[in-house]
């Protein structure tokens, strides 16, 4: 008898008082200003956070000295609405570079007014990380995780509206 493998997924959203094209436009191009800076897996810390814009572009890192470490690649590229990444850190946190054996990052910007967007984040299909992605879904769904990169996220996009 196979062993039955549930899906594992991590959702999140926050809401942001603004356009739907700024908070995309900050999510994507602006993603070092917000992003946790220890959450980074270079040997150092990240300078630049790259979302090379089209679908099949890459999303990765950039130290000061212009070392890149790969985290995954666009699966989908629909501005202002969605885009979703490859996610290839297992468990360990190491890139794999195996598409099989990644997780989606799926992120959705719903416009609820002229000055309002709903973001969404679901992280989907950890299981195919394999052994020891119940504990990556687990990191993935505390505060200091998803969580804390939203609200970044939320306040850098406020900051930049308002600037």
């Amino acid at each position: 008898m196979a062993n039955i493998v549930e899906p594992a997924v991590v959702n999140k959203s926050v809401r942001v008082p603004v356009p739907i094209e700024h908070a995309f436009s900050v999510f994507v191009e602006q993603m070092e200003t917000w992003w946790p800076a220890e959450h980074h897996i270079g040997e150092k810390p990240f300078q630049n956070i790259i979302v090379e814009p089209r679908k099949g572009g890459r999303w990765y890192e950039r130290d000061a000295e212009g070392n890149d470490c790969n985290w995954g690649h666009i699966l989908a590229w629909e501005p202002p609405h969605r885009v979703t990444f490859s996610w290839h850190l297992g468990p360990d946190w190491k890139f794999n570079p195996d598409l099989a054996k990644a997780s989606e990052v799926h992120i959705r910007f719903t416009e609820e007014g002229p000055s309002a967007t709903l973001v969404e984040l679901e992280h989907s299909a950890i299981e195919r990380h394999g052994e020891g992605y119940e504990k990556l879904r687990e990191m993935l769904d505390t505060p200091n995780a998803w969580s804390l990169t939203l609200t970044e996220f939320a306040k850098a996009a406020t900051r930049e509206a308002k600037a």
